[in-house]
């Protein structure tokens, strides 16, 4: 329980910025739940009154009775409009914090650091655990801050009007909007913490399915892969459904708690009636307000009912949030380079502990304005060079930039000076102008076509119907793989980088295409240092100075 607090309370640190929001809608839930127990209570009072009157020729006041109905009416109608519309402003407004405040999390921890989570893993996974979040306030918080405010507010009006009531409503109130919750949270937190994971491994599965589709018919896995989602639906409505079922049983304990405070009312007022000690109009108007009171608990069973997906999925963001990144950016403002020269000193890179070196003690020197061409096999370590000259990966030895240590270097800092046309850079569901713009957002229309056309993309737009605007789809769908490689060429192009590296670019290119694109390179790239990763031995006389060859992660010509 205490570990629970402690993620409510950091949670609820999160929400902080928002409480502005979130104080006046739980206000307004206050005044439309108290406004209904008004009117209720009002109205019972009135009907009674002028029963009693009818039948013994008295007078009474009838206008004032009947003006607080119309206004206990309108503050129950208008407040619970009000207060969805500021409880789910706070609630979007708090989810985008958390987003925000978890991405600034994970952008020093990627891609060394979550190496152990798989992309589906962390794009669905993580959505959903986050949207899982906004029941800690939508669902708990507000709820349960609202339960308290209103019950305490109904008894102290009760007692003041007849302490046995009063003290009996409160008695339920307790039952029913604390003991009844807490049983109902004790039922559901397995079966929600097993929900949030059994919803993530769902979302990867699908995930899985949809983008392995033509390797699992290959490989006739496409049921296998069919039961495992079924399975894991199955085993998610289940858990859902033991949830649902804790919920619903304590849904009646509210409720029965409810019936026996309006009878409880109703006997202790009666009695009253009978000694004399209390007007006969008022036994309705205990009654229904009795009654009406547990609609300010009547929630907190589904409230606590998502305890266990809410501690679940904070439990998941926190854990990856707090972990510490291997690389730490440096202290002090960046140095500035001399040129664009590249120093590679007894360089050694492992992605993993008990894994093979990706590079080995690699010695490597890049004068500025030089264009070299990085040659060998898959796995030889021309493509750990770029990673590691992004920083993205910590090492051994030491690399220099300029003449400065790499390590010196802030991340932002370095990022604008070494610019990457990787093979699995991203491509966003988007046009064409929004996915060159990523890289320099102040660029206009003549800069973006001049940066397509070296990249042998010039025609392809200038006969697309919507030109910049057209739709390129979920990463870059709607593009050949060889108009999607040159699309983030051309987007690396728009940065003009001191140091560009480009890894394989005439990859899925016919050889006219391949031939023109490096020719135009050669030209645009003139006096900037320039490594071409490739495997292709034609490409790298065709455009570098220097050819570099690599195996096993070292230098072997």
């Amino acid at each position: 329980m205490s570990s629970d607090m402690a993620i409510l309370r950091r949670l609820f640190g999160l929400a902080r910025p928002y409480r502005g929001w979130m104080g006046l809608a739980g206000a307004v839930a206050c005044v439309t739940v108290l406004a209904s127990i008004g009117l209720m209570a009002v109205a019972g009072w009135f009907i009674a009154a002028m029963a009693i009157a009818g039948v013994s020729t008295g007078m009474m006041n009838y206008f004032l009775p009947s003006a607080a109905i119309r206004l206990f009416a309108i503050l129950r109608t208008g407040g619970r409009y009000l207060e969805r519309l500021l409880s789910h402003e706070a609630t979007f407004r708090l989810l985008a914090g958390v987003r925000l405040w978890l991405f600034r999390r994970l952008e020093p921890l990627a891609p060394a650091d979550l190496m152990d989570r798989r992309g589906a893993d962390l794009a669905s996974g993580l959505q959903a655990d986050v949207e899982t979040l906004q029941h800690a306030y939508l669902r708990l918080g507000a709820p349960v801050a609202v339960a308290v405010a209103c019950a305490i507010a109904v008894v102290a009006i009760l007692v003041a009007l007849h302490p046995p009531t009063g003290a009996a409503v409160g008695l339920l109130l307790v039952c029913g909007g604390a003991l009844a919750p807490a049983l109902a949270r004790r039922a559901a937190a397995g079966p929600g913490a097993q929900a949030v994971r059994l919803r993530t491994e769902l979302r990867v599965a699908v995930v899985d399915a949809l983008q392995g589709a033509t390797d699992l018919r290959a490989a006739g896995a496409q049921e296998r892969q069919r039961a495992h989602v079924s399975a894991l639906s199955m085993a998610l409505i289940d858990a859902q459904r033991r949830t649902a079922v804790s919920g619903v049983l304590a849904e009646a304990g509210v409720g029965l708690c409810a019936g026996l405070a309006l009878w409880s009312a109703a006997l202790l007022s009666a009695a009253s009636v009978a000694a004399s000690d209390l007007a006969p109009a008022m036994v309705p108007a205990l009654s229904l307000a009795a009654l009406a009171s547990f609609e300010a608990v009547a929630p907190l069973p589904a409230a606590m009912q998502r305890w266990g997906e809410v501690m679940a999925a904070a439990r998941r963001l926190f854990a990856l949030a707090d972990r510490v990144p291997t690389v730490v950016p440096a202290v002090g403002p960046s140095p500035v380079p001399r040129d664009g020269s590249l120093e590679f000193l007894s360089v050694g890179l492992r992605y993993s502990p008990d894994g093979a070196p990706a590079l080995d003690g690699l010695n490597l020197v890049i004068p500025s304005g030089r264009r070299v061409a990085l040659l060998g096999p898959s796995g030889a370590g021309k493509s750990s060079i770029a990673k590691l000259l992004l920083r993205f990966w910590d090492y051994e030895g030491e690399i220099r930039l300029g003449g400065h240590d790499l390590r010196l270097y802030q991340p932002e800092d370095l990022r604008r000076m070494v610019g990457v046309a990787a093979q699995d850079a991203q491509l966003f569901n988007a046009t064409l102008r929004d996915n060159l713009l990523m890289a320099a957002p102040e660029a206009d229309d003549a800069a973006l076509l001049q940066c397509l056309a070296l990249a042998q993309l010039g025609d392809v737009v200038a006969h697309l119907p919507e030109g910049l605007d057209t739709w390129i789809g979920e990463s870059g769908a709607r593009l050949s793989a060889g108009q999607a490689r040159r699309l983030v060429l051309a987007r690396t192009l728009l940065r003009a980088p001191a140091v560009l590296v480009l890894d394989e670019p005439t990859e899925n290119l016919d050889p006219t295409t391949a031939r023109r694109l490096l020719a135009a390179l050669k030209v645009a790239t003139a006096g900037r240092t320039v490594i071409l990763i490739t495997h292709d031995p034609v490409a790298a006389e065709t455009f570098a100075q220097d050819t570099v060859r690599l195996e096993a992660g070292r230098r072997v010509g």
